[in-house]
């Protein structure tokens, strides 16, 4: 689980606080319900943080979408030797990002258990840094609209060396 905030880091508190990484999750969402008939998958959320998150995986992340994901993930084989290990250690805060969405009613689960967002609009944010959080902001996006491009999400995962 997710430590209190007295525990955490000043680096933690700021990076990964729920609001920060809800804005993430919740503009991967949106890029990928606008690309797709689908709705995003619950599932798909918890690679988002490890990918977005690493700036050397988010630096290299194509600049469209017109590249197959599976065969950049498998040219890019160095970043994604210790993403299962990512994977687990940002659970706990995508955990908590998920459950901050839902409380302020950002997001739902429709029918089909897909997420949804509610009225979007884009958060601002601005001080030190802001190049970069944008740019988070961007990547996660995208991401979500290039995920809408993979067919199967165990053929995904396999590739990332993760199970669900």
């Amino acid at each position: 689980m997710t430590k209190e905030w007295e525990e955490r880091t000043a680096i933690l508190a700021n990076l990964l606080n729920p609001a920060f990484c809800g804005e993430i999750l919740r503009r991967f969402i949106k890029g990928y319900n606008d690309k797709s008939d689908n709705k995003a998958s619950f599932i798909l959320c918890f690679i988002v943080l490890p990918l977005v998150l690493h700036k050397e995986t988010r630096e290299e992340l194509p600049k469209t979408t017109a590249n197959h994901l599976l065969t950049w993930i498998d040219s890019k084989d160095a970043l994604f030797i210790n993403f299962p290990n990512r994977v687990k250690d940002m659970k706990p805060y995508t955990k908590e990002a998920l459950m901050f969405l839902l409380n302020q009613e950002a997001i739902f689960f429709n029918e089909e258990s897909k997420i949804e967002t509610v009225s979007f609009r884009k958060k601002k944010f601005n001080g030190e840094g802001i190049e970069e959080v944008e740019e988070i902001l961007k990547k996660a996006e995208f991401l979500g609209k290039w995920l809408t491009k993979s067919e199967d999400i165990k053929t995904l995962f396999s590739f990332l060396r993760i199970t669900p």
